[in-house]
């Protein structure tokens, strides 16, 4: 018997490349023009923000620090169950629409918007879940006593946190487009 590997296993490329197919309609030049302004959207501008810390250290301007770890944990785990629930939620949505097509004739491509906003969340729980593992390693690696986290982990928490709230900005375009669509 062949192992899995796992690529197929988790089908985290598959995740991604789902979520990459939501970032434009378009076609040829435009498409990759989109996708080009997206990919800056989504990881240029986190990095940029997650800079920002780095660039106060060096000038020793000021040393930013992520302190009170058990509730922001707490926060961002039930934050990526609930992210979870949702993405239950846009599964029987997705079916309902499918099934009932008909319902929804003059709903403008509602079926296409929520297949989106289900690559979205599907997403955005895989990054809300990175960001609970991130913030797991840093507190168990945490050698401080008064609960502020080494300064090293400050970037990827910052650059997670960001890359997740642009994502959800898109979830909630998402479904106000499927919401107009229906109701216009």
């Amino acid at each position: 018997m062949a192992m899995m590997t796992i690529k197929e296993r988790t089908g985290l490329l598959d995740v991604l490349r789902d979520n990459v197919e939501t970032w434009s309609i378009r076609v040829g030049a435009e498409r990759r023009k989109d996708q080009r302004r997206a990919f800056a959207w989504y990881y240029l501008v986190p990095t940029t923000v997650s800079l920002v810390p780095v660039a106060l250290a060096i000038t020793h301007v000021h040393e930013i620090r992520v302190g009170g770890i058990g509730p922001i944990l707490s926060g961002v785990s039930i934050f990526t169950g609930l992210l979870f629930g949702l993405l239950v939620l846009m599964f029987n949505t997705g079916v309902a629409v499918r099934k009932d097509r008909a319902v929804l004739e003059n709903a403008h491509g509602v079926a296409q918007v929520i297949d989106d906003a289900r690559a979205n969340v599907t997403y955005s729980a895989l990054v809300a879940l990175s960001l609970a593992c991130v913030l797991i390693a840093a507190a168990a690696t945490n050698r401080s006593s008064d609960g502020v986290l080494d300064w090293g982990w400050t970037v990827p928490l910052v650059w997670l946190g960001t890359h997740l709230l642009l994502n959800l900005l898109t979830i909630l375009k998402r479904l106000r487009t499927a919401f107009n669509n229906i109701t216009r």
